[in-house]
């Protein structure tokens, strides 16, 4: 009898742990489906308000404006408030034109974050799995109405200054990219719906 009552436990024991296996597999979306719907028809625009957090800054540095997806490799970004600043990104080149500035042009490669954030987008907004996967350890977590996916980033040199990139949605709406530097600083971008109302006071 006592070998029976161990067999039925080691049973039991072994079904629980199917199905707790199959129902975390259940609850976490698949994160291919999931960059899959996140495609968009550039060009394709958005609202944001982003959120800088650095030793550098004496407060948090807090911009708002539209990002406008063009394509593969091209990205502009238009800060309205509290100035008025375009970064236009096209492969490896990136432009910075600001009010009452001279435009500035660098390579990307001088701006590890900007890249990082750019790969990632682009990768999302293309839909593109098998992109980000090339330059990315990819992690889903949620459900396919609430998600979250971790980004981060293979190439060793880029992980010298940026940790993880994170971004959180619903379905297939992308509501928050919040990009982790090796140094403790942090940006953090709401995007559309979420970028509407106003910051909460004060940042943290």
């Amino acid at each position: 009898p006592m070998r029976h009552l161990s067999s039925s436990v080691s049973r039991a024991a072994a079904l629980l742990a199917v199905l707790a296996a199959g129902t975390q597999a259940a609850a976490a979306p698949d994160s291919a489906a999931l960059i899959a719907r996140l495609a968009r028809q550039p060009p394709a625009s958005i609202a944001f308000a982003e959120v800088r957090f650095s030793s550098l800054l004496v407060e948090p540095l807090a911009v708002s404006g539209t990002l406008e997806y063009q394509g593969p490799g091209a990205l502009e970004r238009r800060v309205e408030a509290p100035y008025r600043e375009t970064t236009t990104i096209r492969g490896e080149a990136v432009r910075v034109e600001r009010d009452g500035e001279s435009a500035r042009t660098f390579a990307l490669r001088r701006a590890p974050e900007l890249r990082g954030l750019l790969t990632g987008m682009i990768g999302l907004l293309a839909g593109d799995g098998s992109f980000l996967a090339e330059h990315f350890t990819v992690a889903a977590t949620g459900d396919d109405a609430r998600w979250r996916l971790e980004l981060v980033p293979i190439d060793a040199r880029l992980k010298q200054r940026l940790r993880a990139i994170v971004v959180a949605g619903n379905d297939a709406e992308p509501r928050c990219f919040v990009i982790h530097q090796t140094e403790g600083g942090a940006s953090v971008m709401l995007l559309g719906a979420a970028a509407a109302p106003p910051l909460p006071q004060p940042l943290a």
